[in-house]
């Protein structure tokens, strides 16, 4: 996924960066970069906290910053990424996948073209280099008419900041005013958290021009808005609001609209923290089954769906169950989708191991049955449980009582449109 943010024009721009960042650990925890005015960069694998610390400060009034959750090239390379062209030089943050990336770049070293990296967001650097314009603006626009998508961009010259979405809107991207200046930021929550102003979803399709001259927009591509359905069913924070409203509001409906569907008793429903925590309250608020904190979680272990390695060890550590609160009980376990599996088999296990008498799983999203080319690391399709096995097949594999997913119809209900990109969920891949 990664989070990328930006700031123009505002003093203290490192300290501004950290605590965007911050706001946007959870979509990327490998690795944390920031380039501030002058091109002055502080790149390192770890943490913002880690990172971006007093030691490594980094005078400036402008800059951009990244989190990385890696899905294409090596996870040991850390954005920003930056260039030096004809044109000027450019520091680049990227959220999103370029599905064609590999042929677009085999063709780029065709004609006579030099990576860095094995990352798809140095594409964007050469298309800037290559473009038949002298102007920077008029090049970046054009790199960006050029991809499809999938991505959410904030780019640094010396003398303005852009941030622009692909015209599918797949990945978020926000701006606001503050201090007299402005911020970016992949989910509006971070910035109002810092206190910022006027916040506005960018537009797909649209670049944003932060410059000496104020504010600018450019539209370089037809709106057809096909926003990522997973930032509503777990990526994002819930406090975070897209082009349909708020997250927590949309999974609190997943969960209401899950039990109207599936009509599944029980005696307590479970969340599993904390992405499935407002399907659960949905789920229990409709079905009137009491909700309760039966698995405890670890804060300090990050998010499984994108730790890289060891999932199964980090899903003992991080979820801890509490017997006094399952035992004996038929427990409805809520969470916002499986998967390989690897989760769900586990937390099972563990619930039976504490005296749960049944253990029925509620998904308050469809089954996953296809990768996703756009960003997010769904894997391949022979290692989705939802494509290799029908539910039946899931229940045995989980060690289930019982299993149920919701409907897409139902996901598209609790989102509140259609203008979404379902490729995971139904294999209708808008590029």
């Amino acid at each position: 996924m990664c989070g990328i943010a930006g700031v123009w024009n505002v003093d203290d721009s490192y300290n501004i960066l950290h605590d965007i960042l911050l706001g946007l650990q959870h979509r990327g925890q490998e690795s944390t970069g920031i380039v501030i005015e002058g091109f002055k960069f502080l790149k390192m694998q770890g943490l913002v906290s880690q990172v971006l610390t007093k030691e490594n400060y980094i005078n400036g009034r402008s800059g951009i910053g990244h989190v990385r959750y890696s899905t294409f090239g090596e996870n040991s390379e850390i954005q920003p990424l930056m260039g030096l062209t004809s044109k000027g030089k450019f520091a680049i943050a990227h959220n999103g996948n370029i599905p064609d990336a590999k042929i677009r770049m085999k063709s780029l070293v065709e004609k006579g073209a030099v990576f860095n990296t094995t990352i798809d967001s140095e594409v964007f650097l050469h298309y800037i280099s290559l473009a038949p314009y002298s102007d920077p603006k008029l090049s970046i626009q054009w790199s960006l008419s050029r991809i499809p998508g999938a991505y959410s961009i904030v780019i640094l010259t010396d003398s303005m900041l852009i941030a622009a979405r692909d015209s599918y809107g797949f990945r978020p991207l926000f701006y606001g005013k503050f201090k007299g200046g402005f911020v970016v930021s992949s989910e509006d929550s971070a910035l109002t958290a810092l206190g910022a102003k006027e916040i506005t979803e960018i537009v797909p399709g649209e670049m944003v021009i932060f410059s000496d001259m104020g504010l600018d927009k450019v539209k370089f591509a037809t709106t057809k808005m096909r926003f990522c359905a997973f930032e509503y069913i777990y990526f994002s924070r819930p406090d975070s609001n897209f082009y349909y409203g708020n997250v927590h509001k949309a999974r609190f409906k997943m969960g209401g609209i899950l039990y109207r569907e599936s009509q599944m008793t029980g005696d307590i429903v479970i969340p599993i923290l904390d992405s499935g925590f407002s399907g659960a309250l949905g789920f229990s608020l409709a079905s009137k089954i009491p909700i309760e904190l039966g698995l405890m979680r670890n804060r300090y272990l990050g998010r499984s769906f994108i730790m890289p390695e060891n999932r199964e060890e980090i899903i003992k550590r991080k979820l801890i169950p509490i017997p006094q609160v399952v035992k004996n009980k038929e427990v409805i376990v809520i969470d916002d989708s499986i998967v390989r599996g690897t989760t769900m088999k586990q937390i099972v296990k563990m619930l039976r191991e504490s005296g749960a008498k049944k253990v029925k799983v509620g998904i308050h999203s469809s089954p996953v049955i296809g990768p996703c080319p756009y960003g997010i690391d769904t894997s391949r399709k022979n290692e989705l449980i939802a494509n290799q096995k029908e539910i039946e097949e899931i229940i045995k594999e989980i060690n289930a009582d019982e299993l149920y997913y919701l409907s897409i119809d139902g996901l598209k209900e609790a989102i509140g449109g259609d203008k979404l990109c379902l490729g995971c969920l139904n294999l209708n891949y808008p590029i």
